[in-house]
Order: C-alpha cells, then structure tokens, then sequence
C-alpha cells in the first residue's frame, strides 16, 4: 500500500468517523528508509485525526535508523512497526491482524501455511 492508497482509504470513510484502533506519528521505516512506517495503537481514533497523522508524512523530513534524511510522497511505500528502531518482517502486521480477527498469531507466515494446510 502506498502512503496515498492509505490517505484516500480513510478519506473515503464519512467525517467524524471513530475508529476502533489508531496510528502513530510517521517515522522512517527500518526495513528502507526511503519508505514510511506507522506503529497501530489502541486509542480510538477520528477519521480526520488519522489523517492528520497521515498528513505528518507528506509535511516532514524524516531520518533513517543510520542517517539519510527522506520525505515522502503519495507514492511512498506504507509499512507499520512497534517503532522506528524496529523492523519485525511483517510480524508486527501479522500479529495485529491475528489480534484485531481474533485468532491465533503465528510465528511466520509459513507457521501459518503450515497449520492451514496440515
């Protein structure tokens, strides 16, 4: 997903929407700092104050884990991690996703495979 895939997915949602979950302030993402990342809370968020956690990215200079100063744009790639100093592989998403559909997390997705398929 990109950081306008993103944008325009919550834009679309009715003003004043609350949502169940919330995002952090934008940070460089670890896995390639050229790419943005959000860490997911459990504050209730509005619709307009994720925006405005979105809109964070496209207004900041933002620093990789080992330097570099990036921005970001609407085509930025979009990633979520505990924080910046943290990149999980997708086991931060996974997680989530299993938490949020209330199942049973898996380790890697090919634990997940594994247990769907045997």
């Amino acid at each position: 997903m990109t950081l306008g895939d993103f944008k325009k997915h919550i834009e679309r949602f009715p003003i004043g929407t609350q949502f169940k979950f919330g995002i952090s302030e934008p940070f460089s993402w670890r896995g390639v700092y050229a790419e943005v990342a959000f860490a997911i809370t459990e504050n209730p968020m509005t619709r307009e104050e994720v925006l405005a956690k979105i809109r964070l990215a496209y207004r900041g200079t933002f620093f990789g884990y080992k330097g570099g100063e990036y921005s970001y744009d609407d085509d930025t790639d979009v990633h979520f991690e505990p924080d910046s100093k943290t990149w999980t592989d997708g086991g931060y998403v996974s997680g989530w996703i299993a938490r949020i559909e209330n199942q049973e997390e898996y380790k890697t997705q090919e634990h997940r495979l594994v247990k769907l398929a045997f």
